[in-house]
């Protein structure tokens, strides 16, 4: 798995997204189980609380191309790993979340608020969420 893993990464180190790019996290792993006995069970949201085996995947996927993965301990780390896999001014899909703000200066960058709609005149993260559901699956 190792060489399958370096072959992999070799084989994306230089390549650049363009044209329409989708961008998303999600996290994976560091499940914390509940204790058996109530009394002893922690509120598993709290920081404190959380395991630090949790990680956040980021991909980048080019509508109609290649696709781009790196995992981190936050998703505001990925900003470096999104400017240096897209071309300069891509036209980049995200969510609302605000460390994607850093990066307006970089591309052309549609934003789409989940809360109120998935899809909003063409713009929308859908590429990056069925990625995602099949990470889920494997």
């Amino acid at each position: 798995m190792h060489k399958l893993r370096e072959a992999l990464a070799a084989e994306t180190r230089e390549v650049q997204l363009e044209g329409e790019v989708e961008m998303d996290g999600a996290a994976f792993g560091g499940h914390v189980r509940p204790a058996n006995e109530r009394e002893k069970r922690v509120d598993r949201r709290l920081l404190a609380n959380r395991s630090d085996k949790r990680r956040v995947v980021v991909v980048l996927r080019q509508r109609g191309g290649r696709t781009l993965t790196r995992s981190f301990f936050g998703e505001a780390q990925a900003l470096e790993f999104a400017r240096k896999s897209v071309a300069p001014g891509t036209i980049v899909s995200a969510d609302e979340v605000t460390h994607w703000d850093r990066l307006e200066p970089d591309f052309d960058m549609r934003r789409v608020n989940h809360s109120e709609a998935y899809s909003r005149d063409g713009t929308h993260t859908n590429l990056a969420e069925s990625y995602f559901s099949r990470l889920r699956r494997m």
